[in-house]
């Protein structure tokens, strides 16, 4: 090949240059979006994690306070409800001095709106 061919051919013409550009650039608005997406998702786990452990601590921790009972608050923007109420039983005869009645506990956290998670046990509590 001759120096006056190759010092032409050498390197990149506009045409080409402009070609790669575009589909760099259709490549990147592609992915872009899912990008922030993924990072809104990040975001919402951290709260969704925050709001599961809320709700761990707020069932196992144990009610002093007389069935049936209702409380709520805020913690760290996560509003939270538990409430305490008698589970009747039916199939035993009424005992007077009885020390302990099983009582349903419900608690639900939540940390947005229509984001709420909940969870239901039964212990042993102070008859009313």
């Amino acid at each position: 090949m001759s120096p006056e061919l190759r010092g032409r051919r050498a390197g990149f013409t506009l045409v080409e240059a402009l070609v790669s550009l575009a589909l760099i650039l259709a490549f990147a608005a592609a992915v872009v979006p899912f990008l922030f997406q993924s990072r809104n998702i990040m975001s919402q786990a951290d709260r969704r994690v925050a709001a599961h452990v809320l709700l761990r601590a707020l069932i196992a921790a144990p009610s002093r306070t007389a069935v049936p009972t209702t409380r709520e608050g805020e913690t760290s923007g996560l509003r939270w409800r538990v409430v305490a109420q008698p589970v009747p039983l039916p199939m035993l005869p009424p005992r007077q001095g009885l020390d302990w009645v099983p009582v349903r506990i419900s608690a639900s956290v939540s940390w947005g709106p229509g984001r709420v998670i909940g969870a239901e046990t039964i212990r042993l509590g102070r008859p009313p």
